[in-house]
This record gives structure tokens, sequence and C-alpha cells, in this order.
């Protein structure tokens, strides 16, 4: 375990602490992706970003899928495999550490390929997105849960989350994120079709915060560490979660589920959108 807390970004604080980082929607955008993407106990998903496993475990659970999940910090790769094995599902979930931009994956093996927001930490987005869809079936499901700005944010408060996540932050809204991926696949001669979407906004945490970090820094696995670096820990946990929460007030996200085609249909005349009555 990292011992020099001062100098440890976000990536890096939520495998010291075993933080369960759920995806934008938490289990609920899981059972959506899940039931829309329509994996099941055959299917083979990568995940993309794994952290400590959360969406990894989850999907194994309710799709009973065969799930492998990547992610290039080791000290959450390794709580995720705790995490598996606490919860009997060694036999369905796998771990390893990987960087996104080289997967050491064969071409066209998996149903699913799960990124959420995680393309957003990634320094050549470009080279990540190639990868995501050379080891994606022909027919399977691309999932996103992008992260993006429905306001236009103060410059200091995205040099801020620049900082934190250890990559530079690009002001988009969704149709940027739709318009990048959909490049990137036509550049490589495939198609992507886009087949579902949905469109969600965050509610203000900021009176939940206190409590979160407290339950973080109380787990067992830190009763090791001195008081000086659970307070450095503590401040630097207070200091993301507020600084993430503020960020959140210019955004949105959506889920994005694309079908790998190798060809693309011709597009439809008459739209439609759903109503409520």
């Amino acid at each position: 375990m990292l011992q020099n807390f001062d100098k440890i970004g976000y990536s890096e604080l939520v495998g010291i602490l075993d933080e369960r980082n759920r995806c934008s929607g938490g289990i609920k955008s899981i059972h959506e992706v899940i039931i829309n993407s329509r994996i099941n106990d055959e299917s083979k998903v990568l995940e993309i970003g794994s952290n400590t496993g959360f969406t990894s475990i989850n999907i194994a659970y309710l799709s009973k899928s065969k799930v492998t999940g990547i992610d290039i910090n080791e000290t959450s790769v390794a709580m995720a495999r705790k995490y598996a094995s606490r919860n009997g599902l060694d036999h369905l979930v796998n771990f390893v550490v990987s960087s996104a931009e080289n997967l050491p994956f064969p071409d066209e093996l998996f149903d699913l390929v799960w990124a959420s927001n995680v393309t957003s930490f990634i320094s050549n987005k470009t080279k990540a997105v190639e990868e995501y869809l050379r080891v994606l079936k022909v027919g399977g499901t691309l999932s996103l849960i992008p992260i993006y700005y429905t306001k236009t944010p103060p410059d200091h408060l995205v040099d801020s989350v620049s900082k934190a996540i250890g990559a530079e932050i690009i002001i988009r809204n969704k149709e940027n994120w739709k318009a990048f991926v959909e490049k990137g696949s036509s550049e490589l001669g495939l198609s992507l079709e886009l087949y579902y979407e949905k469109d969600f906004q965050y509610l203000d945490a900021s009176d939940k915060i206190d409590e979160y970090v407290e339950m973080q820094i109380s787990k067992p696995h830190l009763k090791k560490l001195n008081k000086t670096q659970l307070s450095v820990l503590e401040e630097k946990a207070r200091y993301f979660y507020n600084l993430f929460n503020e960020n959140l007030k210019y955004c949105g996200f959506s889920i994005l589920l694309y079908q790998k085609r190798n060809e693309m249909d011709e597009k439809e005349l008459f739209l439609t959108k759903s109503v409520v009555i």
C-alpha cells in the first residue's frame, strides 16, 4: 500500500480506500445495460477501468456472464480480486492490470465492452476507442456512460478536475462525445449503430459528503495506518468528493449503447420521441 499519501491522485485513492467506485447511475445503470445489450450466461464481457470491481461484480451477479475487468492501478485490481472472492464469483470474474490503449486480448472476443466514463481519464482517447472496437464482436455492444458538460464550467474548476484525475479535461457536450466515438469507428471502416440512448442529471451531494468520507476512512483494512496517514487520506477524500460534486453541477450523463456492425443501415426519415401521458 502506498505510504506517501500527500501525492496521490483520485485513482490511487480509490484503490487505497477500496471504494466501491460506481459508474454514473450505479446499479440502475448496470441493470439497464444488461437488459438492453441482451447479455446472458454465455456472454463474454470486458470492463475498461474496473477500479475496485463494483461494475464487473454486479454484471456477473445479474447476468452470469463471464467478465474481465482491466485497470492500470495495481492496488485497485488487487482489491477487486478480493471483492470477487468475498462474493464467490472467482469463477465468473477476472481482473487484469492493463492499459486500455493496448488491450491484451484477441480481436472480436467480447459480446459487450463496457467503458462507462473511463475514456475521459485516458490520454490517447482515439487509440483507446480503437482498442474497444478491435476486441468487440461484430453484433456486440459498446456501452458508454459519458459524463459531459450541459453548462460551461469555470476554467479553474476544469483545471482542478484535470489535475485530480491525471488527464486533461476537454469541455464536451453529449453530441461531442457521440461524434468522437462515431468518427473513430468510421475511420476504422466500421459502423456503430446507436440503438439505446437515455439522459440523466446529477443531484447535489453536498450534505452527504462528510458522512461518506467518515464511512470510507473507517474501513477495517485502514486500521493499520497511523493517525497522520488517516488524516491525510481523510483530507484527500473530502477534497476530491467536494471537487467532483461541484463539477457535476455543470454536468449530465447518458447511457449510450452502440452495436458494432460491418455495414451501417440507412438513416431513418420519420423519427419519434417518447411522451408522457
